[in-house]
Parts: C-alpha cells; sequence; structure tokens
C-alpha cells in the first residue's frame, strides 16, 4: 500500500474518532443552552452561561427594551408611554425573580422531604404558570397601547422588525 493512501486512510479514522468522541460528549452532557447544558458554573470557576440568572436578566432585558426605543426617536408623549411601560415591566420581572426563587426553595424543601407530597408541587408549578400567562397578557396589551401611539414610520420599523425575527423560526 501506499504511503498516501495510508496517510489518507490513517486521517479518515482519526477524524471518525474525534466525531464519535464529539457525538459522545453531545450525548452525555447534551446542548449547552437547554435544561441539561454543558458544564455547571462551578466546573472550575470557567462554566457556562447558566441560563435565566436574576438581576443581569432584567438588566439584559430592559437594555435590549431602550436600544430599540432609542431607534424609534420617540416623541414627548410616546417617551412617557415608554417609560410607563418600561417601569411596569421591571416591576414585574424582580417581582418575578423573587417569586421564582422562593418556588425553587420551596420545591428544593418538599423534594427533601422522605414522603414528597407531589400535589403540593403541582399546584405551586399552576399557580407559577397562570402568573406567567398573567403577565404575558398584560404584557402584551401594554405593548399594543404603545404600538398605537406610534405614527405609521415607527410602526413599519417594529413590524420589519419583527418580521426579521419571525422569518428564522418558520418550519
Amino acid at each position: 500500500m501506499e504511503t498516501r493512501n495510508k496517510v489518507f486512510i490513517g486521517s479518515g479514522v482519526v477524524l471518525l474518532i474525534i466525531l464519535l468522541t464529539g457525538f459522545g460528549f453531545f450525548a452525555a452532557w447534551g446542548t449547552w443552552d437547554g435544561p441539561c447544558r454543558g458544564f455547571h458554573p462551578g466546573f472550575h470557576g470557567r462554566g457556562f452561561h447558566s441560563g435565566f440568572g436574576g438581576k443581569d436578566f432584567i438588566e439584559f432585558a430592559l437594555w435590549r427594551m431602550d436600544r430599540r426605543a432609542k431607534t424609534l426617536g420617540l416623541s414627548d408623549v410616546q417617551k412617557a408611554k415608554y417609560d410607563e411601560i418600561r417601569a411596569r415591566i421591571e416591576t414585574c420581572l424582580r417581582e418575578g425573580m423573587d417569586d421564582r426563587k422562593n418556588m425553587i426553595e420551596k420545591f428544593h424543601t418538599e423534594l427533601n422531604k422522605e414522603n414528597p407530597d407531589i400535589t403540593v408541587l403541582a399546584d405551586s408549578a399552576k399557580k407559577k404558570i397562570k402568573a406567567i400567562s398573567e403577565f404575558m397578557e398584560e404584557n402584551v396589551d401594554l405593548f399594543v397601547g404603545f404600538y398605537n401611539t406610534l405614527d405609521d414610520n415607527q410602526k413599519r420599523e417594529i413590524i420589519d422588525a419583527v418580521r426579521d425575527r419571525m422569518k428564522h423560526h418558520r418550519s
């Protein structure tokens, strides 16, 4: 067998081993952005992003809202409406993070019991889901109220941004 063929075969085998190892790591740890994401933050202090993290998430969400609002060139009336919406969302997010922490503590306390009461956990989850649903409904209503204060050019900017985001989510 020629040296050239040996190099190709050897390279192919090494590449196959690397690919199989990569699939093995993926199967063992899952994706890095789901509930089974990569290495935990305690992994020698150099972990991956741990998801929705309290104050950082709230600040990020508000920063994104502010950034988009600045591009619209809002009038004084529109700015007042935007500030009202922003304050409401910030309050809800902060309260929601506190509720989330309390719910997680409650879950851990109940699960650490010898005989955990699953109905208590289910009721807590149902209440949280209902609260999130109500929060989303309120925010949609706030957005519609704000959207109705915009002029045609600003509305077009919003619709174009939504269309741009949505074109990546078509099946």
